[in-house]
């Protein structure tokens, strides 16, 4: 049942929508799948009369990064100086499990369901067959969602329709079935370097045969560049720069090459939307550069334990006000505002200390990862879980709230189980 519930979330990180398309009462599947987890842990506690989670290098630093999330909660509400400005009750948005009175508490027991699937994966993902047994699912899905892309860009270009979430205007992007481009994108990256690690090795536990593996890369690559999220492909560019050691000149050649290719092929749609936006987000006031200058105040006002998981977006506005920021400028709901970069979010809602818990989490991973053995194995879990984890805290500079999302949860834990099972002296 544990292994079940481990392949149950590997499909859900993948089954996931900015709208209510796949979602149960407005709660991703992957955080039910969550619920799921714990209850059964409960459930199997209370009849062997123990519970036991196994041990890893990450499971201190993760449970403290929970309990300060809950503490600075705490402060937070007890604190005069931290009350919710009564105007966030009005907020057309702000009603149900957003209403300023639970919304923290929401959000806590999201990060709760996130650190707790990290942990009953670990402990289910106990042996080489169950961990490639997981992988291989992984890469399943992954290349549905990729298709569904690929089809998108196909059937909008050659057929003239468009299928699933586009957007047409002021250019082309798809977003799959997720809804919103980036989140697309988000998905794609995540699975991207487990594609790339496959592929570098022949693995008796990897049910595909590499031709197959290059034509899902391939495919994927596809699907991400017409995202046409600055971010993703920044943080790929990054990752691969990170672990190119790991890969043959050769193939970084032949990247280097298609990448050119498609710069040329496309090269109206690569000017207008990449190097114009990356350019214009770089160096110009805009709306996300403006919610990283409200995330930054809350972030300097309050230092020390924040204005609380998930209540950032409810402070929004008194802080817009006073830096004289114009929420006529922000493209967002009403004047829900939420902080734009993962970082600025955590280190505003959770203060310093926060920070410094994530950094900790990170330094524990580097040194996880260290080598002590020499197994082909090991050497897949470094580029493919690792280079996951690179990318996707590099491109968290650009979207908030990316320690609630399955594939984070989902690469950090089949990091950790197959560092403890390959990684060994």
């Amino acid at each position: 049942m544990r292994f079940l519930l481990a392949m149950v979330f590997t499909a859900s990180v993948f089954l996931m929508s900015n709208d209510s398309t796949l979602k149960l009462s407005g709660v991703h599947l992957s955080s039910l799948t969550g619920l799921l987890m714990f209850g059964f842990f409960s459930i199997e506690g209370l009849v062997r009369g123990e519970f036991v989670l196994k041990k890893h290098p990450l499971q201190f630093p993760l449970f403290l990064l929970f309990a300060w999330a809950a503490l600075s909660l705490l402060f937070s509400l007890m604190a005069p100086s931290k009350m919710v400005p009564e105007a966030a009750y009005g907020y057309a948005w702000a009603r149900g499990v957003n209403g300023p009175s639970v919304r923290g508490l929401a959000f806590l027991i999201r990060l709760f369901l996130s650190v707790f699937a990290i942990e009953f994966l670990i402990s289910s993902i106990d042996t080489p067959k169950r961990y490639f047994t997981v992988f291989n699912t992984l890469i399943i899905f992954y290349a549905l969602a990729c298709l569904f892309g690929v089809t998108q860009v196909f059937f909008h270009f050659a057929l003239g329709v468009d299928i699933g979430n586009v957007v047409t205007y002021p250019n082309f992007r798809i977003g799959g079935y997720v809804g919103e481009p980036q989140t697309f994108g988000i998905l794609i990256v995540s699975g991207l370097f487990p594609v790339i690690a496959a592929i570098k090795g022949e693995f008796e536990w990897v049910w595909f045969k590499r031709r197959t593996l290059k034509a899902l890369l391939f495919i994927a690559l596809i699907s991400l560049v017409f995202t046409f999220s600055v971010s993703m492909l920044v943080a790929v560019v990054v990752t691969l720069f990170v672990f190119s050691g790991e890969i043959r000149k050769r193939t970084l050649l032949i990247y280097a090459i298609a990448a050119a290719a498609l710069v040329v092929v496309f090269y109206s749609s690569v000017h207008a939307i990449l190097m114009n936006k990356l350019m214009s987000e770089a160096l110009t006031v805009n709306s996300r550069t403006l919610t990283w200058a409200i995330g930054y105040s809350a972030m300097m006002e309050h230092y020390i334990a924040g204005v609380g998981i998930g209540q950032l977006p409810l402070f929004s506005e008194s802080i817009s006000n006073s830096m004289n920021l114009s929420f006529v400028s922000l493209d967002f709901y009403s004047v829900r505002v939420n902080t734009l970069n993962t970082y600025l979010e955590w280190g505003a809602e959770t203060g310093a200390a926060g920070l410094l818990i994530i950094a900790w989490i990170a330094v524990r991973a580097w040194r996880t990862g260290r080598a002590r053995g020499k197994s082909e194995e090991y050497r897949l879990v470094k580029f493919a879980f690792g280079g996951s984890l690179v990318a996707l805290c590099v491109s968290a500079n650009s979207y908030g709230g990316a320690f609630y999302l399955g594939c984070v949860a989902l690469a950090l834990a089949m990091y950790v189980s197959g560092m403890m099972l390959f990684n060994r002296s």
